[in-house]
């Protein structure tokens, strides 16, 4: 049986979007929508990790992780944070989760460390397709982008792109969050790079599904049409 995963989070579309991608890469998900009570649903349900959905002022990581000490299964239960902006990073480390990913996110890094960490037992993980639509799938570990079963050609460059918009999709991300999801740590990147390679991804998925899928908001960013 594939690895389940508890989900602590309040917005209910955010944990819909994360659990799509999860189930697409063999996961289970449980909601945990009263965060008190979620590690006694998670050691009930027999969770493999308790990944947190953190946002700013809240205490619900520090209080899961000292729940998780004094029950004695820190060491039997994976903690891993998502970090919204503005969350106390302080706060964070003083939790001492097993793992942190400061939103937004490329999918395949919380994949990768998924797989790597705690593994999945499903035969529907071997695929290693995450969906993201009916017709357009992410292979995370393969590096590809398939729509209707056709790889659609994209550089290193454009599929971090991708993987970043999808993995907040819906959300507005600014140039500024793209240049540090895409590029190397020591690249200097211009706002104007980040529109040239916005520009070629989007022409790509547009000639391999017909229609446009990256949405502009003037001086603000780009975000994935999910409507």
């Amino acid at each position: 049986m594939s690895a389940l995963l508890a989900i602590v989070s309040r917005d209910a579309d955010y944990y819909l979007m994360l659990s799509y991608i999860l189930r697409g890469a063999g996961y289970r998900t449980v909601l945990v929508d009263i965060p008190n009570e979620a590690v006694a649903i998670a050691e009930e349900r027999g969770a493999a990790a308790i990944i947190v959905d953190c946002q700013p002022g809240s205490q619900i990581l520090a209080d899961i992780a000292s729940s998780l000490g004094e029950k004695g299964l820190a060491d039997e239960l994976t903690l891993i944070a998502l970090v919204a902006e503005k969350a106390a990073y302080l706060d964070i480390l003083k939790a001492d989760v097993d793992e942190s990913f400061t939103r937004p996110m490329p999918p395949e890094r919380l994949l990768s460390y998924l797989h790597g960490e705690i593994g999945n037992s499903s035969d529907e993980a071997s695929g290693r397709f995450v969906p993201i639509y009916d017709d357009l799938k992410l292979d995370v570990s393969g590096r590809r982008v398939l729509v209707r079963g056709m790889p659609v050609n994209l550089s290193p460059i454009e599929f971090r792109l991708l993987s970043a918009l999808m993995g907040d999709a819906g959300r507005v991300l600014s140039r500024a969050e793209l240049i540090a999801i895409a590029w190397p740590k020591s690249a200097f990147v211009e706002p104007r790079t980040v529109d040239v390679h916005i520009g070629r991804l989007r022409r790509a998925l547009r000639r391999a599904l017909g229609r446009d899928l990256i949405r502009t908001v003037p001086k603000e960013g780009y975000a994935i049409d999910v409507a």
